[in-house]
């Protein structure tokens, strides 16, 4: 990763872009960075051309994240982007447009995926991690993402179990919520877009905070409550809300680290918030793959095609 990125150098400032579950990532990636004193900020890719390109100004780097390298964003948005203005295109395709494009490109190496972005998005949270330990590196240093691995292939292993238990407790709900503060809200999105993707059912995802002002007005026995989040600044805001909800008879599954938890608890720590949602994702993709067996759901899209053609 050092040769790759070795001519562009430590940032100061960073603009990244992207789509659905790309942008979800670039979301996640802000967080990684900003712990490491880089300032960035994820924009998605189709506002970024129509509203706001004056955030393109005084950034040393702009990365754009495409599985495809292809969708309909990506070339009039590497045309907008200013002379000398290094692009890192981050893509499951480096030969495509983006590729061919982006001063740097870094590979997501993921392999065919024919439908929901599962193990590109996935790849892409440990690319963007790689990406900032050779930026900048953190407490935790490369090594960490083998054990991550190691975690995210028990829970795969563990399938079954996993999708019978948020099967039994998510199935009959008819409102469901995705939560959490900070990297956890990119989880948060990420689930509740699978969840229309895969499964043709609505779900909604929010900030904590945001879930606070307004949407927790809908918290009853009818709805459920995915409560992300691994301990640190925020594990009295989560415990609370998750104490809270379950007062209104709402169902709530609080998952740290890819595991449910007791609300009450302590959250599961060996990895810490960063990397949680490399995790997080994981019991959620299972859900979905569960729930869309149950319902006799074919796994394929039917409004959308793997490659986006429109803006």
């Amino acid at each position: 990763m050092e040769h790759l990125v070795g001519r562009i150098g430590t940032p100061r400032r960073v603009l990244i872009a992207g789509m659905g579950a790309s942008f979800h990532a670039a979301l996640w990636a802000t967080h990684v960075l900003q712990a490491r004193g880089i300032w960035a900020i994820a924009v998605e890719a189709s506002e970024l051309l129509h509203f706001s390109r004056l955030l393109f100004e005084g950034n040393d780097c702009v990365i754009v994240i495409s599985q495809s390298g292809a969708s309909a964003e990506i070339l009039p948005l590497l045309d907008i982007v200013p002379p000398g203005v290094p692009v890192i295109g981050i893509t499951n395709h480096p030969d495509g447009a983006l590729g061919s494009a982006s001063a740097v490109v870094l590979p997501i190496e993921a392999g065919a995926e024919a439908t929901v972005a599962s193990k590109t998005y996935l790849n892409t949270l440990a690319c963007l991690w790689l990406l900032a330990e050779a930026w900048r590196p953190g407490e935790a240093n490369e090594s960490i993402l083998s054990r991550v691995a190691d975690a995210v292939e028990a829970i795969v292993d563990a399938r079954e179990a996993v999708g019978s238990l948020w099967l039994e407790r998510l199935s009959s709900i008819e409102r469901l919520y995705f939560v959490g503060h900070g990297p956890h809200v990119a989880t948060a999105r990420q689930g509740a877009m699978m969840m229309g993707e895969w499964v043709k059912r609505p779900a909604i995802a929010a900030g904590i905070g945001a879930f606070r002002h307004g949407l927790i007005e809908v918290a009853d026995e009818h709805c459920a409550v995915v409560v992300l989040g691994s301990g640190g600044v925020t594990a009295r805001s989560t415990a609370d809300l998750s104490a809270e909800l379950a007062a209104y008879g709402t169902t709530v599954l609080a998952v740290s680290e890819g595991q449910v938890v007791h609300p009450a608890r302590p959250p599961v720590r060996h990895f810490g918030e960063l990397l949680s949602p490399l995790l997080d994702v994981v019991p959620m993709q299972v859900f979905a793959e569960t729930l869309a067996r149950t319902l006799g759901l074919e796994p394929q899209f039917r409004r959308i095609a793997k490659v986006v053609r429109s803006i």
